[in-house]
């Protein structure tokens, strides 16, 4: 398979120059509109014909936007959402011929049986049942002959009509055309390469591996190409037949349970997770368990990154304005002077509007609406992992709701981040153990950030203080004391922490039992706290 990135400059090269294959490309996709009848406008059904007509990118581009209902009225998302699994198939004889130029060998001789009629087409492969010579039952995808060539070209046309298109226009809100082709670029280069597919099968694959209820399918990696994918065969309904499979209520409560929390595992956990948990993706199986699916869209969180979600999200339980605003600043950036009074104000607008909803009742459509169209009426740029992450947890909200409406995917968040971690670690325990202390010394480290930020809007005139300060100097000696005693928090925080861990390690030195460096540094760290609450003292009252 030609690689994608080199097909993509040299494709963008040859569009800056007008090349003649391009021309003719700008001619073949003209020659189709003009063929649509479209004087009375397009239906639904006429969109999607049209759309297949012009071709992969344009087939892909229609998938994308079956999923952006601020773009296109309800009825057109739903006949896009069609192209996700039913496109034109490919000729039994141009499947055979490309696996078989792919391995140098006879189809009948690479599997044991090969069915000729595709489980499923789509706009960059599709997929067939086949076994292998060890009798392995297992499904193997198919990519299109020439989509590199043809997507690359196609893109790098579209790119070149959003130069132009930009230097009279720019988009206002919802999702711009520049955006729409970065992001199929990128989704493109993901898909177009069954490597990259082939890495997320195994890391998903030893992800769930242990956890009772939950699998997915094994990868051949000696029967796979970079345009070749072979994988265990999965015989079991979707969720998307749930109304199919006669199950009780409590049932379908457990299977939405399972598959809710199961994703909440991916995302703090792993790090990885299904970015396409559609009700077709997930398939439930004999004994009540689920096996994932279609790992050509993945999403990668950081530890960090998991942390500001925890904070995010229990800022809203908690109906914490100022730990919200706090928290949306780590994921979105200003792209001009930052106005910290309307943000915070903005912020505690997102939380009243969600402070008396029940989090069974909490739309997490509408609450990633509201703090997206927060943060950009306010001029910033959110970090694509969030809107990644949001478009996810979106999808899942609506499989969850079709398995059971009784289940909200927020209170299952809300209840795995309330369990806390895991019950295994030194380092875990240790900090469960000095859970209190490290809450109270966080909101010492929080006062350097609230007075920068509190200045910051007095110097902009956001904020103005009713009070006259008597002596500059007793002012000055006062702020110097205040960053003392936070420095001297920090400190004992990091002192209690390290005694514990130090303290719980069987290779600590001891002296009669007691760890010497773990208990030297707890009866430190807890004096140095006790000295910050005796000085702090007077102003609590």
């Amino acid at each position: 398979m030609a690689n994608f990135s080199l097909s993509l400059r040299r494709a963008r090269k040859s569009s800056k120059e007008e090349r003649a294959a391009n021309q003719a490309r700008f001619k073949e996709i003209l020659g189709i509109v003009r063929k649509s009848d479209l004087k009375d406008g397009l239906t639904p059904e006429m969109t999607v014909e049209l759309i297949q007509d012009l071709g992969t990118t344009f087939v892909k581009l229609g998938q994308i936007a079956s999923t952006h209902p601020d773009m296109l009225p309800p009825e057109y998302c739903e006949a896009l959402g069609a192209l996700r699994t039913n496109a034109r198939p490919l000729e039994f004889s141009v499947v055979k011929e490309q696996i078989e130029s792919e391995f140098g060998k006879p189809l009948d001789e690479l599997f044991g049986c090969f069915d000729e009629e595709p489980l499923g087409s789509a706009s960059i492969a599709q997929v067939h049942k086949a076994q292998l010579p060890g009798g392995e039952v297992v499904a193997v995808k198919v990519q299109r002959p020439g989509v590199v060539e043809t997507v690359t070209n196609d893109l790098a046309i579209m790119e070149r009509i959003v130069e132009i298109l930009d230097l009279v226009s720019k988009g206002k809100g919802g999702l711009s055309l520049k955006e729409l082709v970065a992001e199929l670029v990128k989704t493109s280069m993901e898909e177009l390469d069954f490597a990259n597919e082939e890495s997320n099968l195994d890391r998903f694959y030893r992800n769930n591996e242990p956890r009772e209820g939950v699998s997915s399918p094994k990868c051949y990696r000696e029967f796979s190409t970079s345009s070749i994918l072979t994988e265990d065969f999965v015989e079991a309904p979707p969720v998307e037949q749930i109304d199919d499979m006669g199950k009780t209520d409590d049932e379908r409560d457990e299977l939405a349970y399972l598959i809710a929390h199961n994703y909440m595992q991916q995302i703090m956990e792993d790090g990885f997770y299904h970015a396409d948990p559609h009700a077709g993706n997930i398939m439930v199986m004999d004994d009540g368990g689920i096996e994932w699916i279609d790992f050509g869209m993945m999403g990668t969180i950081t530890s960090t990154q998991r942390d500001t979600i925890k904070e995010l999200i229990l800022a809203l339980v908690k109906g914490d304005a100022y730990s919200l605003k706090r928290s949306v600043l780590k994921v979105a950036t200003p792209t001009g002077a930052l106005d910290h009074a309307k943000l915070l104000e903005a912020c505690e607008g997102v939380v009243e509007q969600f402070i008396d909803v029940d989090l069974e009742e909490f739309d997490t459509s509408q609450l990633m609406a509201s703090i997206t169209g927060t943060l950009e009426n306010q001029g910033m740029d959110i970090d694509p992992f969030l809107t990644n992450l949001g478009r996810g947890l979106v999808t899942l909200e609506g499989t969850i709701r079709l398995i059971s409406p009784r289940l909200n995917i927020m209170n299952v968040l809300v209840e795995y981040l309330r369990s806390g971690f895991d019950a295994g670690g030194v380092e875990r325990m240790a900090k469960k153990f000095v859970g209190q202390a490290v809450d109270s010394a966080a909101a010492l480290v929080t006062l350097p950030a609230k007075a920068e930020q509190t200045l910051d809007m007095v110097q902009k005139g956001h904020v103005k203080i009713g009070m006259e300060l008597s002596s500059n100097e007793k002012f000055s000696r006062d702020i110097r004391a205040a960053a003392g005693l936070v420095a001297i928090a920090l400190i004992a925080m990091g002192l209690v922490i390290g005694a514990c861990i130090l303290g719980a390690s069987s290779s600590a030195v001891t002296l009669g039992g007691v760890p010497l460096f773990g208990g030297l540094g707890l009866v430190v760290g807890v004096g140095l706290a006790i000295y910050v609450f005796v000085k702090i003292r007077p102003y609590l009252k």
